[in-house]
């Protein structure tokens, strides 16, 4: 475990703020993105399922401080939809284009089917609007996590510069 968890901390609950107090003021196609979700992701997918699973339950956490559901419900479902495919992407090879839209897809997807059944199994109900809204903000976050992912691995690059040795 690296000190990047450290900075995990602070930056989530950077964005759990941003998430609710300011995203919400500016839609993107109707859609707010999880942007919260998108930097544990992206950072998971450069750092591997150990760091990305922190990240992830870092930011469900205050994805959780901020909201009405029961606490730990994002933190948990955060957690499961970004290590499953974190464990996928061992299996393929490194891409930086098509691969971090397929596994916001595919990481999406998951988040918000688990999303809804543990929703509904706390007795909380869904209106036909919420689940319509779904597909767009599967397509959104296929978009989105592109230049997030970007960042990031800027990020990364400056944070743990490669070693080369002689």
């Amino acid at each position: 475990m690296s000190a990047s968890v450290y900075v995990a901390f602070p930056l989530m609950a950077l964005l759990g703020v941003v998430q609710t107090a300011v995203l919400p003021h500016f839609p993107i196609l109707g859609q707010v993105p999880v942007l919260p979700f998108l930097v544990a992701l992206a950072w998971g997918l450069l750092r591997g399922v150990n760091e990305g699973a922190v990240w992830a339950f870092m930011a469900g956490f205050w994805q959780d401080m901020f909201s009405i559901v029961p606490l730990g419900t994002h933190a948990l479902v955060f957690l499961l939809a970004i290590t499953a495919v974190l464990l996928i992407q061992q299996l393929l090879p490194l891409s930086q284009f098509l691969l971090p839209a397929l596994f916001a897809t595919i990481a999406t997807i998951l988040y918000l089917i688990l999303h809804t059944m543990l929703l509904r199994l706390l007795g909380f109900s869904l209106t036909l609007n919420a689940v319509t809204s779904l597909l767009p903000i599967v397509i959104l976050h296929a978009i989105i996590i592109l230049p997030i992912y970007w960042l990031m691995n800027q990020i990364n690059r400056r944070v743990n510069p490669r070693r080369v040795e002689l």
